[in-house]
Order: C-alpha cells, then sequence, then structure tokens
C-alpha cells in the first residue's frame, strides 16, 4: 500500500466520523461575537503567516477570519523586532503567541494559566498538525503558495485536534512529559509484551498496545525508544473516533524522531477497548502487519489472555481509597527513570469544576518545581479556600496529591508515606518495568 493509498485511508475514516451530535454543531456555528464564543474560558487558534484561517476550537475558522486576520497584523507588526510578541494581557484575559515557520498559533485564557504552560500546549497543537503533515511538507507547500489554505489538507483531521485541545484541559499526562499506564497484572501485561516480540516481523520498529490513552505494553529497538511527546500525539490520533473501527494504515509524522518525513502506522482495536499500534518505516507492509495482528490475537485467544487484557482495560482508574489511606482526594505519581506515571481517579465528593482547578493546580506547582535553577523547589505545599495540594519531588518521582481540607499538614506527610509505600509494593502492576526489546 503506497503513500497515496495510506493518504486516502486516513481521509476515508476522517470523512466517516459521526458529526450528528448537537454540541459539535453548536461549538462550529459559533464566531466571537456570539455571546457562547466569548464566555469560553479557553481558545486555542492557528492561522498561516498570511493570515489564513486555519483551525479553530471553538467557532467556524471562516467565520472567524477577521479575528485571524487581527492575529497576523499584530505578530507581523512585531516581526523584524528583536523582540517577537510572546503574550500580552487584555483584562482578565492572558494572550499567549507562538509562531513555528509559515504558522501562526494564539491561544487566549482567562484563568489565569501561566504563559508558559499555554506556550508549551500551543507547541502540542503544532506538534499534532506537523504529525499529519510533517515539517517538510508544510515549508515546501508555503514557499509555494504564501496564501494557501492549509484547511485543504488538514480537512477530515480537525477531532484529532480538537480531541487533543480538550485533554490538554484535563489530563495531566501533557505537562507531566511522561506515558500513563494501565494498572494490570504484571504477568498479564509480560505475557502481551513477550507475544508482540515472538510475532514481531522484520519491518517492524515499534510496537504498544495501548487502553484509551494509557500504556499496557510496547517492543522497540534496544537503542532507540520514541520520546513520550511523539506517543501522545499517537495515542491522541489512535483513540479519536476515526480510528476505532477497521484496520487503518496510515502515515504518521513523529515531530520529536525526524519532523521531516512519515514513518507508517497500523491501527486496530483488537478488542473494544484496546488497540494494537505497529509502526513500520517500509510503507507497503500493511498486510504484513495485517498477518502480524492475526498471529498476536490468535497467539493471546489461546490462554484467555486478549479476554483478560479487555477486562484490564475496561476497569477505572484506582479510586484514592483503594490506596490504602483516608482523606486523599487524587495523586499523580511520576517515575522519573521510566518516564511514566499512574493517576488516580478523583473521589466521588469531587465535582467537574474542582477536578479542572486541582489538575490545573498540578499544573503550576509542577513548573516552579521544574524550572531550571540550580536549586529546584522539591515540596510545595498549596492550600486556599477550596483545596489543599502538595507536590512533591525526589531525584526518582514527582508526586501531586489532593487531599480533604481538615488534614494538617503532618497528616499530608503521614499520607503521602502510606502512598509512596504502596506504590513501591505495587510497581511491577503500575508501570510497564521490563519493556521488550530487540
Amino acid at each position: 500500500m503506497d503513500g497515496n493509498a495510506a493518504s486516502n485511508l486516513m481521509q476515508a475514516g476522517a470523512d466517516s466520523v459521526d458529526i450528528d451530535d448537537a454540541s459539535i454543531q453548536a461549538e462550529k456555528l459559533e464566531d466571537f461575537c456570539s455571546p457562547e464564543w466569548q464566555l469560553r474560558s479557553r481558545h486555542f487558534l492557528v492561522l498561516s503567516s498570511a493570515g489564513k484561517p486555519i483551525y479553530t476550537r471553538y467557532g467556524n475558522e471562516s467565520q472567524l477570519s477577521t479575528l485571524m486576520s487581527a492575529v497576523q497584523a499584530i505578530i507581523s507588526s512585531f516581526s523584524d523586532m528583536s523582540d517577537p510578541v510572546r503574550s500580552m494581557n487584555v483584562g482578565p484575559h492572558t494572550i499567549v503567541f507562538f509562531t513555528s515557520g509559515p504558522l501562526y498559533l494564539l491561544a487566549v485564557s482567562d484563568r489565569n494559566d501561566p504563559e508558559e504552560l499555554l506556550r508549551n500546549e500551543l507547541q502540542l497543537v503544532h506538534s499534532q498538525i506537523v504529525s499529519i503533515l510533517t515539517s517538510a511538507q508544510l515549508t515546501k507547500i508555503f514557499e509555494q503558495r504564501s496564501n494557501f489554505d492549509l484547511r485543504q489538507l488538514l480537512g477530515g483531521t480537525e477531532g484529532i485536534i480538537d480531541q487533543l485541545v480538550d485533554r490538554l484541559d484535563t489530563d495531566l499526562s501533557f505537562a507531566l512529559g511522561s506515558l500513563d499506564t494501565l494498572w494490570m497484572r504484571y504477568r498479564l501485561r509480560e505475557r502481551v509484551g513477550k507475544t508482540l516480540l515472538s510475532h514481531r516481523p522484520k519491518s517492524l520498529l515499534y510496537a504498544m498496545v495501548i487502553a484509551d490513552m494509557k500504556l499496557v505494553t510496547l517492543v522497540r529497538p534496544r537503542k532507540h525508544s520514541l520520546h513520550p511527546a511523539d506517543l501522545h500525539l499517537l495515542f491522541n490520533m489512535a483513540t479519536s473516533t476515526t480510528f476505532v473501527t477497521g484496520e487503518h494504515w496510515t502515515p504518521v509524522c513523529f515531530p520529536k524522531f525526524n519532523d521531516q518525513g512519515f514513518l507508517h502506522v497500523y491501527i486496530n482495536y483488537i478488542t473494544p477497548k484496546v488497540a494494537l499500534i505497529l509502526v513500520s518505516a517500509d510503507r507497503d507492509s500493511f498486510f504484513t502487519m495485517t498477518q502480524c495482528r492475526e498471529n498476536v490475537c490468535r497467539d493471546l485467544a489461546i490462554d484467555d489472555a486478549l479476554q483478560r487484557l479487555e477486562d484490564a482495560a475496561a476497569q477505572r482508574a484506582l479510586h484514592p481509597r483503594e490506596l490504602g489511606v483516608t482523606g486523599l482526594l487524587q495523586l499523580y505519581y511520576r517515575h522519573k527513570t521510566l518516564i511514566q506515571h499512574f493517576g488516580t481517579r478523583f473521589a466521588d465528593t469531587v465535582d467537574d469544576a474542582q477536578q479542572r482547578r486541582i489538575i490545573n493546580t498540578y499544573k503550576r506547582l509542577r513548573l516552579h518545581m521544574t524550572k531550571g535553577t540550580q536549586k529546584p523547589l522539591r515540596i510545595i505545599y498549596y492550600k486556599s479556600d477550596a483545596d489543599t495540594v502538595l507536590a512533591w519531588q525526589s531525584s526518582t518521582f514527582e508526586l501531586y496529591v489532593a487531599v480533604v481540607p481538615s488534614i494538617s499538614v503532618k497528616g499530608i506527610i503521614r499520607l503521602v508515606n502510606s502512598v509512596l509505600e504502596w506504590i513501591k509494593q505495587e510497581e511491577d502492576h503500575l508501570f510497564v518495568v521490563n519493556a521488550p526489546s530487540y
């Protein structure tokens, strides 16, 4: 299957997405004069250096063309200066700009998000676009036609970018820069990994199994691994509605690996909740990947491992009380060596607004702890009228916990020590400790 066929397959899958949902239609009808659009807490916009609209999370790009032109004028007016515009504050809104080659990106937030956080998120949105087209293709297109409408090439993939933007707001994985892992029995994870390795064809570079955005296991070359940011983009694409049914063979650019070209990715959901992802440099290896998938599924079905994998994927994230402590509302633990993390779900008493607020607090505290200072902060205790949060890092881990307000500082320390002991005991089940390699 050649590259054009792969692109056509991706487009066909994108065209099949069900867009009848009333909320999606309403979002796309908004414009920057409508009350609904103005009441949104966060906006992400992408335009070309010529001011052509490319993407907006809310509203229709064409209806926002006047706004896009104004953004282009602001950026261009600073382009000849040694200090280009990076951000500005307008009333309660923080506006952050990011430019890369022919693309201009803009984030607007009224939640007092730090500039650095918004810029990191804009870079991820840019990387998702690059993953679809490559930097080389973007540069070539706009060198030939500076006023080219990039929506012609991105058509059908807007849902993938929408999903990324939504996840940036609620999922800490991107801010942590590590992979979320599925909690499961170590023996089952090992069984799946060994099966992938035993059926690896020569043209296969990477193989991985995921459940939603959570990693089950992966197979990789012994001397090379893909960057977590590239895997985030791949997992985001693989979990979009475009790829949930059928077999898919599509070119994907991995910006951290090589932003100038494509690898080729096979995606198939081997159970309703579990996806098999196979990555190859050979664009003609679709049928080889299909045979690999058949062999893997046949092998895993022998001892019912495939069903046990689906059962593990169907379980909700661990509840805080399952860690054996009281007063814990939610936590994230990042393993620095493995570059993996896990998080519990929120306690039942935490509503959506508080969940978003806590996640945003985690992001802020991590920015403070990981700044490139000679003596980075190790522990930050944050308490407001509504939330109590502790962030703690050592040479081996980062921990972010939200607790009920009534717990004292000493009580939080005791809770954290108990949690760390539990994690140590469960490490083999929480993380991909020994990923197969060849």
